[in-house]
């Protein structure tokens, strides 16, 4: 049986060009380096864009987060635990998934309901790709977040409502079909009076130009 990515949820064309360069640096079988990942090959993406860190066994910390990320939890994002973007029930659940994404490896897919102060709920996807640090061990994930296509009252705070993690040995030669489920064009909304709560010193280079583009990054 062919293994590949959920049809209708990935369907979102910032996660196309994030994928592709993950899976190129891959060489179709291991793990890419962090500092491999070079984040002029997905411009488009960067303000959708975090890596987590696992700084013990259930703990994952983001060590990078674009502003949109940001502007849905309502709150710099940088050194927060991945389980404090979760509904309380949520958080055990979060950490187990991640876990296990590191110690397959896999690729997860994640859909999201976001619940907002006035109770208010929007739905996001999320992909999530394994790395390896610079001593070899798998222990980062850089991923992806769709941006809510409603209005919505940040903070934002997430359930999961469907998931598929695709073990890598699964990917095989269906990478190439993997990312054509990514390529349906999905226009953002844009919430009015939504801004980001801090801004990064900086910001990765990006080969077009991106003014409004800033990222809040933790040195590692």
């Amino acid at each position: 049986m062919r293994t590949t990515l959920k049809e209708n949820s990935m369907q979102n064309p910032i996660f196309n060009n994030l994928f592709e360069h993950w899976s190129a640096l891959r060489n179709q079988s291991d793990v890419p380096n962090r500092c491999e990942i070079d984040p002029r090959v997905f411009p488009d993406a960067l303000e959708n864009t975090f890596i987590f860190e696992r700084i013990a066994e259930d703990d994952f910390r983001a060590r990078l987060a674009g502003l949109n990320l940001c502007e849905m939890m309502g709150m710099e994002v940088r050194g927060q635990s991945a389980a404090s973007f979760m509904q309380e029930s949520q958080r055990d659940h979060i950490q187990r998934v991640l876990s296990q994404i590191l110690a397959r490896p896999a690729v997860g897919e994640l859909t999201l309901e976001g619940r907002g102060l006035d109770g208010t709920t929007v739905e996001v996807n999320m992909i999530l790709l394994p790395l390896r640090s610079d001593m070899g061990d798998v222990n980062r994930i850089i991923g992806c977040i769709s941006y809510p296509q409603t209005s919505f009252s940040a903070p934002l705070r997430f359930s999961i409502t469907d998931q598929k993690l695709t073990p890598l040995s699964a990917l095989g030669e269906n990478t190439e079909e993997i990312a054509q489920g990514f390529s349906e064009k999905i226009e953002p909304f844009r919430a009015q009076g939504v801004h980001a709560v801090s801004e990064n010193e900086n910001p990765l280079p990006s080969p077009k130009k991106t003014g409004h583009l800033k990222l809040v990054q933790d040195d590692e």
